[in-house]
């Protein structure tokens, strides 16, 4: 029974709605079947479900006694119990969205003609909507239907020849241009990392109206169709810039996941022209993470990403931001789940200590855990490489350019990284084996550096280069 719907439903409940469901069992509008109730009070009793804890046979004798064991009939039983737990999952839902809840009470005086309290709650629920602080696609919907029962019941209780047809146009297109723009970043997205294509209907004509100034007025359009063209052109840098500066100001006008899925797109760019080597961005990154962990955009259900948490690690310390690690270490890696803590942590004291020169800390940090995870394991060993090489340790540099080599290519790893990665291993032993006294050899190494695109690294090559 452990593995059944049933036991699956169960456990996504919290404490205080599994509460209210044992109320609810008992009530006759929602369960007349005492065997139903049976079932799901003694499973609603147990501290924790687990194999042991729903053994049918248990089950069976807390429901029916001493009968003997129907299989047809007991799972007869399941399947009407998860009805019910459909039917109160529904009426969740409904509890916790008062826009669905005043749309049943207005659209029930409709049809019963009640044209009084139709007009109470029609102006209840616009009042709502105007209230509301969100302007992302599921507030233009709520807008849409709204002043859908606004023109029914204009239709059924005035003779006026004004109408709210073009609110309703309005509403109607908003939620579905910010649909369309939220997908078409998804493509984007989906597109660079699988080489897919999608055709999205109408996405030329959208981006057509919004260049012409037509919504500019709509902050949450002009943050979707930034990211989008982020996406689609990034070497026009305009695009990240009104980006950044409409997030900063107008963060709270979508919800946590749509905010947070912009974030990253902007994020994500930043990162890209780093390893294209725009140095600039490294302060545009931190600004977001900063801003990002301030208003707990980047923490979602007390959760920190740990690819988040090594990424602002390393924008600090190319910044220098050298006590804003430590503080950041102390207060967040409580955020990130139980066994990346320690890992994580260590691995971000270990960059620490070695933007700092303190490689004898840096080694001993590197060598007090495994680093299982392809990308920790990754930047270790490049911290190793560069440590070997401003120590003069070539003999352990060279081992370790080829075992490098060598787990790139046996690694299952994104085509972009490992890209970044060999070039790191191509430069640098072209650095090794350059003659210190070639002035020509030095300036195509530097060029080649220069030019060499994605290379994270880039900054300290050309410093490791200059020292020649």
């Amino acid at each position: 029974m452990y593995n059944s719907k049933l036991i699956h439903i169960l456990q996504c409940f919290n404490s205080e709605e599994k509460e209210f469901l044992k109320k609810w069992i008992y009530s006759p509008a929602h369960n007349q079947r005492e065997d139903r109730r049976k079932l799901l009070n003694f499973l609603l009793s147990k501290r924790k479900l687990s194999p042991k804890t729903t053994e049918i046979e248990a089950a069976h004798t807390y429901v029916y006694g001493k009968a003997t064991y129907e299989d047809k009939k007991w799972k007869k039983l399941m399947n009407l119990c998860v009805q019910l737990l459909e039917d109160f999952i529904h009426f969740l839902a409904q509890k916790k969205s008062t826009f669905s809840q005043q749309k049943a009470l207005i659209s029930f005086f409709q049809q019963h003609n009640l044209n009084k309290y139709t007009h109470q709650y029609l102006k209840k629920a616009q009042t709502n909507q105007a209230k509301s602080v969100l302007s992302n696609s599921h507030h233009f919907q709520q807008q849409y239907e709204l002043e859908e029962l606004i023109f029914e019941y204009q239709n059924t209780t005035t003779d006026s020849n004004t109408t709210n047809l073009q609110p309703i146009f309005n509403s109607h297109s908003i939620a579905f241009i910010l649909n369309t723009l939220h997908y078409a970043c998804e493509a984007m997205t989906h597109q660079r990392l699988y080489n897919s294509t999608y055709d999205i209907p109408l996405l030329e004509s959208i981006l057509a109206d919004i260049e012409t100034g037509k919504y500019k007025a709509i902050p949450s359009v002009q943050m979707y169709y930034h990211s989008f063209m982020a996406l689609k052109n990034p070497q026009d840098e305009i695009h990240f810039e009104l980006l950044q500066a409409l997030m900063f100001q107008h963060y709270d006008i979508l919800n946590t996941r749509e905010i947070k899925s912009l974030y990253l797109i902007a994020i994500n760019y930043c990162v890209r022209q780093l390893n294209n080597g725009a140095e600039k961005y490294v302060q545009a990154v931190f600004d977001l993470y900063q801003y990002g962990l301030e208003h707990r955009i980047l923490v979602e259900n007390n959760l920190l990403s740990r690819f988040t948490y090594k990424n602002i690690v390393a924008a600090a310390i190319r910044l220098k931001e050298y006590s804003w690690v430590v503080h950041f270490i102390e207060g967040y890696t409580p955020l990130l789940e139980g066994i990346y803590q320690k890992p994580y942590a260590l691995y971000a004291k270990a960059k620490l200590h070695f933007a700092q020169g303190e490689f004898d800390h840096t080694l001993e940090l590197l060598t007090q855990v495994e680093f299982d995870n392809l990308f920790l394991s990754m930047d270790a060993k490049t911290m190793l490489l560069k440590i070997y090489y401003e120590r003069g340790h070539f003999e352990a540099l060279d081992s370790l350019l080829i075992s490098f080599n060598r787990f790139l290519q046996r690694k299952s790893i994104l085509a972009y990284q490992q890209k970044i990665h060999k070039n790191m291993i191509k430069l640098t032993t072209k650095l090794l084996n350059l003659p210190p006294q070639d002035k020509i050899k030095i300036e195509q190494l530097r060029q080649e550096i220069v030019q060499t695109n994605p290379l994270t690294e880039k900054p300290w090559l050309l410093a490791q280069l200059g020292k020649l």
